[in-house]
């Protein structure tokens, strides 16, 4: 069953505050506490979508992320993905371009090139590029691509965030070994109960709520929403390569990150020094995005646009008969 507009309530709210209480979210859109725990616990069980937390690739001292473009050769795609896929080192492996080509992105210690140096050996990849993550650009659209028209209105985005903590973006604060635990239980399910992760990582439950507070409010550390696309209506999904112009680079990014129809964007090395990834209805509303806003903002000299066929993996859980799964 597609989700309807209470779940997609619940969703915006999760994508707003993935942590949120049930009773905040339950009091913001009207409806019982019950209500919102039952829903999402459907959603779940059904594969429609995982919270998850994930590191932030810059804090992580002695790795760097990177955006792969792997061309294959014919009828070698699948199985690439699906091996790229059950690695702990990759996300959002999609295949795309007819099913010539794979995305991947892939976290490298600096120390161990890892996929860097494997890949391109490959005998099914005929062309590969690496663009290293420089800057990832966080506005308003990475929390609202996924329910259009059903959308919290200010009142109830004002009410489920309240109290809750900015992000300060504090690059002193770094993810250490010593987190390991703990963000590979926040990685199974971002919603984990404090008592849940004070088990997981032998801490107490006080010093595990400091800990995930001090990494979230500094940005090391953030939550995110694995979500099957097409249970929840988005049949055009498409990697957008951009140039721009240096000097424009910071602004263009930071108003493709208000975009709602963008989940991601990010300042990369390589040949285009911009990618997004957009999420729509259909082919008409990527067309419709692509002449209207994307085409409004000065600075963009260019935008490759590359539709993706498959999704095989979202940024943790892989993705099977359309619906979020574990590995």
């Amino acid at each position: 069953m597609a989700p309807d507009r209470i779940d997609q309530q619940i969703l915006h709210a999760l994508q707003l505050f993935p942590r949120a209480p049930f009773a905040r979210v339950a009091a913001v859109i009207g409806v019982s506490e019950q209500t919102v725990a039952r829903r999402y616990q459907r959603l779940r069980s059904a594969g429609v979508v995982r919270v998850l937390a994930r590191a932030n690739p810059t804090r992580q001292p002695g790795k760097s992320y990177w955006t792969l473009r792997i061309g294959c050769r014919p009828g070698t795609a699948q199985a690439l993905a699906d091996a790229l896929a059950r690695r702990d080192d990759t996300s959002w492996v999609s295949i795309g371009a007819g099913g010539a080509e794979i995305t991947c992105q892939a976290l490298v210690d600096d120390q161990r090139a890892g996929l860097l140096h494997q890949l391109p050996r490959a005998s099914s990849v005929l062309t590969f590029s690496a663009h290293q993550l420089l800057h990832r650009f966080v506005g308003r659209g990475e929390s609202d691509w996924l329910a259009p028209g059903h959308e919290l209105d200010a009142g109830q985005r004002t009410a489920l965030l309240e109290g809750v903590p900015e992000i300060h973006h504090d690059q002193s604060v770094r993810v250490e070994e010593a987190d390991t635990p703990l963000l590979e239980a926040l990685v199974r399910d971002g919603r984990a109960s404090w008592a849940s992760l004070a088990a997981a990582t032998g801490w107490t439950q006080r010093q595990v709520a400091q800990r995930v507070a001090t990494l979230t409010t500094a940005g090391a550390v953030y939550f995110d929403l694995d979500v099957a696309n097409t249970a929840v209506g988005i049949h055009t999904v498409a990697t957008l390569w951009f140039t721009v112009a240096p000097a424009h680079l910071a602004d263009v990014g930071a108003q493709l990150a208000d975009h709602t129809e963008l989940a991601y964007a990010a300042a990369v090395t390589g040949k285009t020094n911009l990618m997004a990834s957009a999420m729509c209805r259909d082919a008409a509303a990527l067309y419709h995005y692509l002449t209207t806003k994307v085409a409004a903002i000065p600075g963009v000299q260019s935008v490759e646009t590359v539709p993706l066929l498959a999704r095989v993996k979202q940024a943790h859980f892989l993705i099977r008969d359309g619906r979020v799964r574990e590995h």
